[in-house]
């Protein structure tokens, strides 16, 4: 019989047995059937595949599982993070003697910038924060998300929708006149930033910061109600005047040509008869200083006098 075909399997078997002799120190104490079984015990262990734990995988995959997780729960935080605080609009606009500027927020709100004033502002998802040196006028789009907080100084005005003014000239004191809606006006404390005082003012009403303030007992924003908020008119370019008291008169005269303007000579008659004139009148946006402090000091009976 040729069993020339088996003879691979026989010597690499035999060679192995061979092997694993080589192993085994031959004991008269032991018998050879003891021998052999601990021969084959020892083969049959390296053949032996081990078997396969499903708790073990399952934990590896529950590991996995997680730290994936994680990493998604994070990548999703930075990202929401990122879209709170991302610019969504931000500028920077001035303004030059006698002009004026309208600008629109992406947001939807405007910002009517007086002459001589600077506006920077910077929108995000949360937030819509403006600083302003001068005067504007604001109509703000409603978004409860994201408070309209407009800061000049240590001073604060937030709101959510509405329409009103400010003026926060360095050589004049913060006013804030309401159209519409509803802004709470804040002083702040020059270091600590702590709240001093604040005011709610709704339409008609008008907040001035008290330019001589001298005691904590005073109240640091003098409110008004009931004001003719039509007296002074400015965002059109030109400068209309509508039964606009003469302290009003003025101050819009100094806004425009960022100059100071004082009232010479004997008191006009309405002042000696104990009532505040007023000037009902409109101006270009190309008339010149003098020309306008002229017509004034015809209409009233008063001289007025230039410092640039």
């Amino acid at each position: 019989m040729d069993n020339s075909n088996n003879k691979p399997h026989i010597d690499s078997e035999f060679q192995e047995i061979w092997d694993r002799a080589g192993d085994y120190t031959y004991s008269f104490a032991a018998d050879n059937d003891k021998a052999w079984e601990q021969f084959q015990a020892a083969r049959q262990e390296k053949h032996t595949v081990k078997p396969f734990s499903v708790w073990k995988n399952t934990r590896q995959v529950w590991r996995v599982a997680a730290a994936i997780t994680l990493l998604a729960i994070g990548g999703w935080a930075f990202w929401f993070n990122q879209q709170k605080t991302a610019i969504l609009d931000a500028g920077n606009v001035a303004t030059l003697n006698a002009q004026v500027k309208q600008i629109t927020l992406k947001d939807g709100s405007t910002i009517t910038l007086n002459a001589n004033s600077r506006v920077t502002y910077s929108l995000t998802k949360n937030s819509r924060n403006i600083e302003l040196e001068g005067m504007a006028h604001f109509e703000v789009a409603k978004n409860p998300n994201a408070p309209f907080v407009i800061k000049s100084g240590n001073n604060q005005v937030t709101v959510l929708g509405t329409g009103f003014d400010v003026r926060s000239y360095s050589n004049k004191p913060l006013q804030v006149s309401v159209n519409h809606g509803k802004v709470r006006v804040e002083k702040m404390a020059n270091n600590s930033g702590t709240l001093l005082e604040s005011a709610i003012l709704t339409q008609g009403m008008r907040a001035t910061e008290n330019p001589d303030l001298k005691t904590k007992k005073e109240s640091i924003f003098l409110v008004e109600t009931h004001v003719n908020l039509d007296a002074v008119n400015w965002r059109q370019g030109k400068l209309a005047f509508n039964n606009a008291p003469l302290t009003e008169v003025i101050s819009a005269i100094e806004t425009r040509y960022n100059v100071k303007i004082s009232v010479l000579g004997n008191a006009p008659k309405a002042l000696r008869n104990n009532n505040h004139p007023t000037l009902t009148a409109e101006f270009n946006q190309n008339q010149d200083l003098n020309s306008v402090c002229s017509i004034i000091g015809q209409a009233l009976e008063i001289t007025l006098s230039v410092d640039r």
